[in-house]
């Protein structure tokens, strides 16, 4: 059974199509505030839930469901809605949630607090950063997927952490295809065929192979933890995990970019003394060329 809630009548109806055309038959679609006091009453209902919630709205504390304050006392909607993901899910159940960028490095109270949250009382199982253009032409807002499951007793182990840079559209206003429509089905249908061919162009593939490994990372043997760590080790790749205490170390910061290493590539320069004599010859140079002129014209 498939349920959305959606307070404003025309996105309602788009949403119900949507679900229909790809083959959700009948889902129940409530019209309502979710962050409301009218939307108190769905507690612990899902165990499933992928949200893109709004960006950056803002609301008055007397307009929020009591509850979400006592998570995290905001007016912002992407905390907000975080927390009544939390409220809405089973225990044991999962989550899959688009935020903005500022979400996971926020400084506030509010945003370390739904970051502690996550980290330490639920179980955050990864962030997928994703590039700033892939909501245009409506945004060009950075953004990163949250997946977390709901435990209300901690269970974070290593945090799987990837830097999509492309998702296989151009990143401008035009959102083109930059593979054919037929790779791009692959991408999703056969990733492993897929995935060497279209990779500087399309990262989708290789999320969806390494997803099933590192997303469950806590719930794997010693053994295979042992590897994935080794194998997810260098932070100068797209793809690496994080330890639960080193994110808590850095105020449970959640910003890719954080963690991730740069090699920076050394620029060789010319001795003082090199730069010097070619500055010299220069001259000698431009003072021929001057005389030559002269002459020319003398």
């Amino acid at each position: 059974m498939f349920n959305g809630i959606e307070f404003d009548p025309t996105m309602l109806r788009i949403g119900a199509m949507n679900m229909q055309l790809h083959g959700m038959d009948n889902p129940t679609l409530i019209g309502k505030d979710a962050l409301s006091e009218s939307n108190s009453n769905i507690n612990e209902a899902y165990s499933l839930i992928l949200a893109n919630p709004p960006f950056k709205g803002s609301l008055d504390y007397d307009e929020v469901e009591s509850s979400l304050l006592k998570v995290t006392k905001t007016k912002k909607t992407e905390l907000l809605f975080l927390a009544l993901m939390l409220r809405m899910l089973k225990t044991g159940g999962r989550a899959a949630v688009i935020v903005p960028d500022g979400v996971l490095f926020g400084s506030s109270k509010a945003h370390k607090n739904i970051r502690e949250q996550l980290v330490e009382k639920q179980q955050l199982q990864a962030v997928i950063s994703m590039p700033s253009g892939v909501f245009k032409p409506y945004a060009g807002v950075s953004t990163a997927i949250l997946f977390f499951t709901k435990t209300n007793s901690g269970g974070t182990d290593d945090v799987w952490f990837y830097d999509m840079k492309e998702d296989g559209l151009s990143l401008d206003d035009k959102r083109n295809l930059k593979i054919s429509e037929e790779a791009f089905a692959q991408c999703f249908s056969a990733p492993e065929a897929i995935v060497a061919a279209v990779h500087e162009k399309c990262n989708i593939p290789q999320i969806l192979i390494d997803a099933p490994k590192l997303i469950n990372f806590a719930t794997e043997s010693k053994a295979k933890k042992a590897s994935l760590r080794k194998q997810f080790s260098d932070r100068t790749q797209q793809s690496f995990l994080v330890p639960k205490q080193e994110i808590i170390d850095n105020d449970w910061d959640l910003s890719i970019n954080r963690y991730k290493e740069i090699v920076y590539e050394e620029i060789q320069y010319d001795a003082p003394e090199v730069l010097i004599q070619q500055i010299k010859d220069l001259d000698t140079q431009r003072t021929e060329a001057l005389s030559n002129l002269e002459k020319m014209i003398g």
